[in-house]
């Protein structure tokens, strides 16, 4: 009898898969593309996700994070200020030079005292990096040595206390690299277009300058105004724009949204000025008043944590500039 030997066939066995070390080792997309495209994601990425989220992700990306922190800096209070001058008294200079680009300080006048005063003038001395800044008043630049913005914003250009200032080239050491300045509020005091430049000293590279005057002030002061601008105009060849806001008599106690700047003295005569000169640009301003807070004068963005930059203030005047002279031509 033949017998018959059955042998169990183990079923056979598949080694599993593993994803390609090629896909695992791939680079992330976010470093194939433009530096500044590259931080605009993560400045839209940062809109739902917290600083230390992404940061906490490798070193690479604290190290873009911490620039995006640091690029555009806003100090809206005191205490804000007092937090960031301990922040810049534990950094290195080159670690500040290398990322504090914007500097915005929008905090209320009354409220600084000398310390914060000084807290504020150390800490733009102590970022050389500064590209711009934008103060309240002037006095607070006159430290700055080291810093070399060239784009400068003062809310209002006075030396009431605790912003006085000795000197009359007190802000001289920011003469050189000073391109665009602009004095967005008129002050409490009588400053002239001529005064004001003195502050910085010869400011040899100015391209852009804004001024303040309130509308049916002073007459004499007027004519000095005047009478300055068209002297800046005819020995100051590289200026490519001159700016001033007209503001109402009473701004910003009180306004008559019937009066129009149009129709006051000094808007006539400087459209004589502008009709001789077309670098030039009449703007009304202050006609809505203004409400505590208003922060409008520094052109602060409005999005996420201030990371992303509204339209410039002086490429709107350009525009309008480009504009207003095509309909004379």
């Amino acid at each position: 009898m033949s017998t018959i030997s059955l042998t169990q066939v183990s079923p056979s066995r598949t080694r599993p898969r593993s994803l390609s070390l090629r896909v695992i080792a791939a680079e992330a997309p976010l470093l194939n593309v433009p530096v500044e495209i590259g931080f605009q994601i993560l400045e839209f990425g940062l809109i739902h996700t917290a600083f230390r989220t992404l940061a906490s992700v490798n070193k690479a990306f604290a190290a873009l994070v911490a620039r995006l922190l640091y690029r555009n800096v806003v100090i809206d209070s005191v205490e804000t200020l007092s937090l960031f001058h301990r922040t810049v008294k534990s950094k290195s200079a080159e670690f500040l030079d290398e990322h504090v680009k914007t500097l915005t300080v929008t905090i209320e006048p009354h409220v600084f005292t000398q310390k914060s005063r000084i807290q504020l003038e150390e800490v733009i001395a102590s970022c050389p990096g500064l590209r711009a800044v934008s103060v309240m008043r002037p006095a607070v630049l006159a430290l700055s040595h080291r810093a070399s913005p060239s784009e400068i914003t003062i809310q209002a250009f006075d030396a009431l206390h605790p912003f006085e200032w000795r000197r009359p080239h007190s802000g001289a050491g920011l003469s050189t690299s000073l391109t665009h300045l602009k004095i967005a509020e008129p002050g409490d005091t009588w400053q002239s277009p001529l005064s004001i430049l003195e502050f910085f000293g010869a400011a040899p590279h100015l391209t852009h300058l804004c001024l303040a005057r309130r509308m049916d002030a002073n007459a004499d002061n007027d004519q000095i105004f005047v009478d300055e601008l068209r002297s800046l105009l005819a020995s100051r060849p590289a200026l490519k724009m001159i700016v001033v806001r007209v503001f109402p008599t009473q701004w910003p106690r009180y306004f008559d949204r019937s009066v129009l700047a149009e129709s006051s003295t000094i808007w006539m005569a400087l459209s004589e000025v502008a009709e001789e000169d077309k670098r030039l640009l009449l703007v009304p301003a202050g006609l809505e008043g203004k409400c505590d807070g208003d922060n409008s004068w520094a052109d602060v963005p409005t999005t996420h944590k201030n990371l992303i930059r509204q339209s410039g203030f002086w490429d709107r005047c350009r525009l309008e500039l480009e504009s207003r002279n095509a309909e004379r031509s």
